[in-house]
């Protein structure tokens, strides 16, 4: 049996108490216990993005950008691919200058966090698999395509 427990807490020390704790009473192995220290979170499961444990506030289409470009990392994204695959738009009339425009809204939102999105000039964007970006997901949500499988 699998569950998860959230501390919502600005307090460090008390996390850090209670997660030790946890450990204490074997509820939690001592691998999981210490949580390493990345520039940009992601979850995708509440839809938040932190920047040094500071909430950023992104769009729906700002989100899924960021989140596709660090689920696939070390691999150039070409604007018009991001195009297909977030906005969902395959024609050659739409311009592939919006996809520059919402990576510099991201950037300027991600602050000193910025260059984990790297530009590839002349083709695209990448993201470098690096410990600075983590998406997590929470194992135990039950996701729609998750049911359809199996």
């Amino acid at each position: 049996m699998r569950f998860s427990i959230t501390i919502d807490t600005d307090d460090e020390d008390t996390a850090l108490r209670l997660l030790g704790a946890l450990n204490d009473v074997g509820l939690m192995p001592a691998a999981q216990a210490a949580v390493e220290a990345v520039d940009v979170r992601i979850l995708p499961d509440t839809r938040q993005v932190f920047v040094h444990d500071a909430l950023v506030e992104t769009t729906r289409l700002e989100f899924e950008l960021l989140l596709h470009l660090c689920e696939h990392t070390d691999r150039v994204h070409r604007r018009r691919d991001l195009l297909a695959t977030v906005w969902g738009v395959n024609d050659d009339y739409s311009g592939a200058r919006t996809v520059d425009v919402h990576v510099r809204r991201i950037r300027q939102k991600l602050g000193d966090a910025s260059d984990v999105i790297q530009t590839v000039r002349g083709v695209g964007y990448l993201v470098a698999s690096s410990s600075r970006v983590r998406v997590e997901r929470s194992p135990n949500v039950v996701r729609l395509a998750d049911r359809r499988a199996g």
